[in-house]
């Protein structure tokens, strides 16, 4: 059986539905959910796993590869208040608005790096893993004013948070704790989505 088809099934029971509940979802024939759910089939034609992915409310570069996040939203349980007390939030209607976190990488090649040493503290802890989501570096939409893992042209790699500087094509990254660096060239720009903390 392929890996892929074992996430699905495992998604299928998490849900609580049947082989005919996600391929009414999904928008995909029963007859090639039950294969996809048999292990009969290694990699669906088109946008299959995606759309499956998409019902089933997880990244696809998880269900079909098991990399990266799982859920492309999580719940929110409550909020925090005056005096920084946690409320849970049991009644639907109290929640208006905070029934779910997107969690969504864009499908673009999901990435993670482990933070050593003390330089980032407070923000980033020594043992904290940084999950990120790497894009070309012309989709300056996705970045710009953002916390991003940076590889530069130069090759040199960097935690940093991008802006624009005086010339096109070319960014500022600012510092938790050093002079900014200037005027410079981005290979990728990986925006951080999570953080896992060490323990």
């Amino acid at each position: 059986m392929y890996s892929w088809a074992r996430r699905l099934n495992d998604l299928l029971v998490l849900r609580g539905w049947s082989q005919a509940e996600l391929a009414r979802r999904a928008g995909v024939s029963k007859e090639n959910v039950k294969k996809y759910c048999q292990g009969a089939v290694g990699q669906p034609r088109g946008d299959t796993i995606p759309r499956l992915a998409d019902a089933l409310d997880v990244h696809f570069v998880w269900l079909r590869d098991g990399v990266g996040p799982q859920w492309r939203r999580i719940p929110v349980v409550g909020y925090v208040g005056a005096g920084e007390q946690f409320h849970a939030v049991d009644d639907l209607s109290q929640g208006a608005g905070l029934d779910s976190v997107d969690f969504d990488l864009g499908g673009v090649d999901p990435i993670a790096v482990e933070v050593r040493g003390e330089s980032m503290l407070p923000v980033y802890r020594p043992g904290d893993r940084l999950l990120c989501s790497r894009l070309a570096g012309s989709d300056e939409s996705g970045f710009l004013g953002k916390d991003c893992v940076v590889k530069l042209t130069s090759g040199a790699g960097y935690v940093k948070r991008v802006v624009r500087s005086g010339t096109p094509g070319h960014y500022t990254l600012l510092s938790y704790a050093a002079e900014p660096i200037t005027d410079v060239a981005l290979e990728w720009a990986a925006p951080i989505l999570w953080i896992k903390r060490a323990v």
